[in-house]
């Protein structure tokens, strides 16, 4: 099985990459678990939310391998996951200030073959449940996210253009990976 995270500052297309990507594939895509926890959400979140979100995104990415594997018909199946654990990661730090233990502990336990750092060349759209619009802001949490995953040494591949530039740009990482 080859994992795929797509990671990155919000609003920068992760769900819609996830989601056209789970398409062109044919397969399923894992969601962002914060998008269900905070839907309904009253009040302001606090870190602990975003611990139970970091567990929350990897059971379900955990679920999602557990079925592809079950599929025993797809000799090369692709997980696409639409956000994980370096997004919560981020986000603590950048609000909170701190690192937080537990998720750099279900951090260490995440293994994705590739991540797509989505590029903040898309523009900011309104939503109740994004924070920085500011395109300062976006630039340093676009340099965060990258500094990020360089010292996790982990591979990674940026993914710029709107629409199907991107998903194109990501088609041809994800098959430049895969065939390596």
């Amino acid at each position: 099985m080859f994992k795929v995270a797509i990671t990155g500052p919000e609003s920068t297309g992760k769900s819609t990459l996830a989601e056209k990507l789970a398409h062109h594939y044919k397969t399923d895509f894992v969601p962002e678990y914060s998008r269900t926890y905070l839907e309904n959400f009253e009040g302001r979140y606090t870190e602990d939310d975003v611990v139970e979100i970091a567990k929350g995104q990897h059971n379900l990415i955990l679920e999602e391998e557990r079925k592809l594997s079950a599929k025993t018909q797809q000799v090369t199946s692709l997980l696409i996951a639409d956000t994980e654990i370096v997004v919560c990661k981020i986000w603590v730090e950048y609000v909170f200030k701190h690192s937080n233990t537990i998720i750099d502990e279900i951090l260490k336990q995440q293994d994705f073959d590739l991540y797509l750092l989505c590029d903040i060349d898309l523009p900011w759209t309104y939503d109740p449940l994004r924070e920085n619009p500011n395109i300062e802001e976006r630039k340093e949490l676009f340099e965060i996210y990258r500094n990020t995953l360089e010292q996790m040494k982990v591979p990674f591949e940026i993914v710029s253009g709107d629409n199907e530039v991107r998903v194109n740009n990501a088609i041809k990482v994800i098959e430049k990976y895969r065939h390596e």
